[in-house]
């Protein structure tokens, strides 16, 4: 087997709703976890899963910026597109869909003479888990 075509970190698209975000970002992480509360039955594999959306970037106080648009619709619920190699989506490179909640607000933490930056991690929000339908507890993949 010839070796698989690795995903290098540049050029990525991020985008919450239709703007891309990915000039504010320094960092962005979708990591599966267990869902809070949910509790394994005898009949189940697993747990109940949730998705955590962790973004860094950079602090800005422009309206257009990432930082500010997380502050400005704190509560409310988006939808984001990651897209790890940027360009249309396709079976080498497909996107990763969801509806993520701004139910964190990023800090505002300066030092003096740094470029000011921010951390958060935000909720998914969950569907049922549909394997075949490329729907993983409120992510999509979307390939083409």
């Amino acid at each position: 087997m010839a070796a698989s075509t690795r995903i290098k970190a540049q050029n990525i698209t991020f985008s919450i709703g239709s703007v891309d975000y990915a000039c504010d970002a320094t960092s962005v992480s979708l990591e599966l976890g267990d869902a809070p509360g949910d509790v394994r039955t005898f009949c189940e594999v697993s747990v109940g899963k949730q998705w955590a959306l962790s973004l860094e970037g950079i602090t800005s106080g422009e309206v257009a910026s990432l930082y500010r648009v997380l502050w400005d619709n704190y509560g409310t619920e988006v939808a984001f597109t990651i897209a790890p190699s940027g360009g249309a989506a396709s079976a080498a490179s497909p996107h990763y869909e969801g509806t993520v909640v701004f139910n964190e607000l990023p800090p505002l933490s300066l030092t003096a003479g740094e470029i000011a930056s921010f951390s958060v991690t935000l909720e998914v929000v969950n569907t049922n888990h549909d394997p075949a339908a490329a729907n993983y507890w409120g992510v999509s993949v979307v390939s083409a």
